[in-house]
């Protein structure tokens, strides 16, 4: 039965109560942060790669440091009008 089924038709037969089989459910445990850390490098990475950046695109630290400048410009110009 689909939702679309179920949507259709208010009556329609309510899905089996009964729970699935242990070895069929996954139990997800937390995270360490860690894991965290290492599964966001990860999602980086895949997502630097997706854009068809390599390392060599790399930001400097001058680089980085005018833009952060530039951002809290911004945002002191922002708050001031305020």
């Amino acid at each position: 039965m689909t939702a679309v089924q179920t949507l259709s038709q208010p009556k329609a037969k309510r899905l089996s109560d009964k729970s699935a089989p242990q070895n069929f459910v996954e139990i997800e445990e937390p995270l360490t942060p860690l894991e965290k850390f290492r599964r966001l490098g990860r999602e980086i990475v895949e997502w630097r790669n997706s854009q068809g950046l390599s390392e060599e695109d790399e930001l400097t630290m001058e680089e980085i440091v005018a833009i952060v400048k530039e951002a809290r410009a911004e945002r002191y110009e922002e708050e001031q009008k305020q």
